[in-house]
């Protein structure tokens, strides 16, 4: 038999070795391209999972984010970088953005408080939103200093107002709006000149662990809530 063979010959025998040491290594882990930027972008788009142990060789003015298990780490070329190790080959070392942290993100030039968790409908930006449960809807507002009302408008049906007390940042969306995935939304405030415009995007299934929630984020455009995950991480980059 050509099984009993390969295994008894000496070729057998050390490809039997080869292939004992191969699965014995641990498989490379993942990390997940979150941001991408420079002449090289199209070659690292959000959403491309690499192994840890990739080579991504970078020109100048390309900087690429990179989501693992433990945070982020951040590449700027030129240079050939490997998510778990330091530089390869030339270029600078990496390069910390230095501005995450837990409490908040930079929006131009100052630090703006996120909402509780990311799946918390911030009334004051407009954009594609997702939800990991269309049935606990929770909106959330920076500034709960002054009383407001909130009026939500769809396509159908007629419109809702709620009131926020002042000091009161969450509050519930009525039960009585029903939310589709797809379906947009005008969130009206008082004080507010232009009202915002969400449209929701429900999720499958509640992703289990972060790179699961970045790439469901991407994968159907909710930029907002990625950023605010991306900004919050720990930066493990070597100067971060």
């Amino acid at each position: 038999m050509i099984l009993s063979w390969g295994l008894n010959s000496s070729f057998g025998r050390a490809a039997g070795v080869a292939l004992l040491a191969a699965a014995a290594m641990p498989a490379a882990a993942a990390v997940l391209v979150v941001r991408s930027t420079g002449p090289s972008a199209g070659a690292y788009p959000p959403g491309r999972s690499l192994p840890d142990n990739a080579r991504l060789t970078l020109r100048a003015g390309d900087s690429v984010i990179v989501l693992g298990a433990s945070g982020t780490r951040t590449f700027r070329g030129p240079g050939v970088f490997s998510p778990g190790a330091a530089v390869q080959a030339g270029g600078p070392t990496l390069i910390a953005d230095g501005r995450r942290a837990r409490i908040g993100a930079v929006r131009g030039a100052g630090i703006v408080p996120h909402s509780p968790t990311i799946w918390h409908v911030d009334v004051t930006q407009s954009g594609t939103f997702c939800l990991a449960s269309a049935n606990r809807v929770m909106l959330w507002r920076p500034d709960a200093t002054v009383p407001a009302t909130l009026t939500i408008s769809g396509a159908t049906g007629s419109p809702r107002t709620l009131r926020w007390a002042a000091g009161q940042t969450t509050l519930a969306w009525p039960a009585t709006i029903p939310i589709a995935n797809g379906a947009s939304f005008t969130i009206a405030q008082t004080g507010v000149a232009v009202p915002t415009q969400v449209t929701f995007r429900t999720l499958a299934h509640e992703p289990a662990d972060l790179q699961s929630v970045a790439s469901a984020l991407i994968a159907n455009g909710c930029q907002g809530q990625l950023d605010v995950l991306v900004e919050t991480q720990p930066d493990l980059s070597p100067e971060g």
